[in-house]
C-alpha cells in the first residue's frame, strides 16, 4: 500500500518536472549500462549519470509494461539511450524482486527518522504534551531501569521518546517558531493510576542523557525505512539553516542532518534538493594597505565599511529535505567541500 501511495506520488512529480527548461548535464564518464547493487541509493546512481542528480525524473523513462516502474531494485540493468536528442534511463527489470533501493542511506538518518527533533514553541501545544512526572523517591534524575510517572495518557507496552527541551529555533523572519527536541531516553507506557487516570507507571529502558521532571514524552517514529522512498527534485524556495540536529555539535558535514528555516507550510516538501552557500566575508578598507575581514577589524572600522564591500557567497555542496514539519523541515547533507555551519545559506540549486 506504501509503495501504491509513492508510486503514485512519483508519477505525479515526473509529470510535475518534465515541463522544467534546466538544461540536462549528463556526466562525461557515465556509464552506458548499470546494474544495479544492493546498497545502492537512488542518489548514488543519478549521480553516476547526472551531473545534477536532483534532475533524475527528467531522464527516467517510466515503462508501463513493468510492474512498479517507477521503483528500482538490486539487480536491474539500467541504460542510458537517447530519444530525439534527449537522454533517458531505461530499465530491465530484474526477476529476483526485494526491497527497493532507497533515496539515501538510511543509517545516516535513521536516528532523526525515529526520534523527534522539533517540539513546538507555542505554550499552548507544548501544554498538551505528555511530561515526565517524577517518582515516589522523589529523584530529579532518572536512569534506565527506573519505573517513572508520566503526567498524561499513554498506550501499554509502546516505546516513547523523551525529549529536553532546548533553545528556540528562529526562522528566516527572525520569528520563533520551534524549540530544539533533545533526546534523553526511551520510556515504555504502563498502566494508568490516579484521578481519570492522570499519570501513566511508565519504565526507563534507555538513556542517552539522563532523564528529568518536566522532560516531555512523544511517541517514537517509525525507523523501518519506508520514509527513504522518495524522489529528488529542485528546491523551489531558498532558506537557511537555522540549526544542527546534534544540537552538541558547532559543526556539520556531508550525512550530517541540519535543520532548515522553512517547512510544509512555506512550500517544502520532502526530496527537495538545496545548495549550501558559504556567507560570503565583510570586508573594511578600499585599498591594498587598509583592506581587512570585518571580524578582525576595530568597532569604528566595521560601522563605517562599505554594504558592498562583501565577497561572494562560496557554493561549497547540496543538502536534501527528508522529513517536514510546518514552519521548519530537516535536510541531510549529501556533499559538502567544506564544514557547514548554522546561518549558512540553503538556495534554489
Amino acid at each position: 500500500m506504501i509503495l501504491k501511495k509513492l508510486g503514485i506520488f512519483m508519477a505525479s512529480v515526473l509529470l510535475a518536472t518534465a515541463s522544467m527548461a534546466d538544461t540536462l548535464e549528463v556526466n562525461e564518464n557515465h556509464p552506458t549500462k548499470y546494474v544495479v547493487q544492493k546498497g545502492d541509493t537512488l542518489w548514488d546512481i543519478s549521480g553516476k549519470f547526472l551531473k545534477k542528480p536532483w534532475y533524475w525524473p527528467k531522464i527516467w523513462n517510466v515503462n508501463p509494461q513493468i510492474d512498479d516502474p517507477h521503483w528500482i531494485y538490486p539487480g536491474d540493468v539500467l541504460t542510458l539511450v537517447w530519444i530525439d536528442g534527449k537522454p533517458y534511463i531505461k530499465r530491465e527489470a530484474t526477476t529476483q524482486k526485494g526491497n527497493p533501493i532507497p533515496t539515501i542511506n538510511a543509517e545516516s538518518i535513521k536516528t532523526f527518522l525515529r526520534n523527534d527533533v522539533i517540539l513546538p514553541y507555542d505554550q499552548s501545544e507544548l501544554d498538551k504534551l505528555p511530561f515526565v512526572a517524577g517518582n515516589n523517591e522523589e529523584r530529579r534524575l532518572f536512569a534506565e531501569t527506573k519505573d517513572v510517572y508520566i503526567n498524561g495518557k499513554l498506550n501499554k507496552g509502546q516505546q516513547y521518546g523523551v525529549y529536553h527541551r532546548g533553545q528556540p529555533l528562529v526562522d528566516d523572519e527572525g520569528n520563533k517558531v520551534a524549540y530544539h527536541a533533545i533526546f534523553a531516553g526511551v520510556i515504555v507506557g504502563g498502566d494508568q493510576y490516579g484521578n481519570n487516570g492522570k499519570f501513566n507507571k511508565s519504565y526507563l529502558v534507555k538513556n542517552k542523557v539522563a532523564v528529568m521532571n518536566g522532560d516531555y514524552v512523544l511517541p517514537l517514529g517509525d525507523d523501518n525505512g519506508y520514509s527513504l522512498y522518495f524522489i529528488p527534485k529542485a528546491a523551489t524556495v531558498d532558506t537557511t539553516i537555522i540549526g544542527l540536529a546534534e544540537e552538541s555539535s558547532a559543526v556539520a558535514g556531508t550525512y550530517d542532518t541540519v535543520i532548515i528555516g522553512k517547512g510544509s507550510k512555506d512550500g517544502v516538501s520532502v526530496g527537495d534538493v538545496f545548495s549550501i552557500n558559504r556567507t560570503g566575508a565583510k570586508l573594511v578598507g578600499s585599498t591594498a594597505d587598509d583592506t581587512s575581514y570585518a571580524t578582525m577589524a576595530g568597532m569604528g572600522r566595521r560601522l563605517v565599511s562599505s554594504e558592498d564591500n562583501i565577497l561572494p557567497d562560496d557554493h561549497i555542496g547540496q543538502a536534501m529535505v527528508y522529513r517536514t514539519y510546518d514552519k521548519v523541515s530537516l535536510a541531510v547533507i549529501m556533499n559538502s567541500t567544506a564544514p557547514v555551519f548554522k546561518g549558512y545559506k540553503l538556495v534554489q540549486p
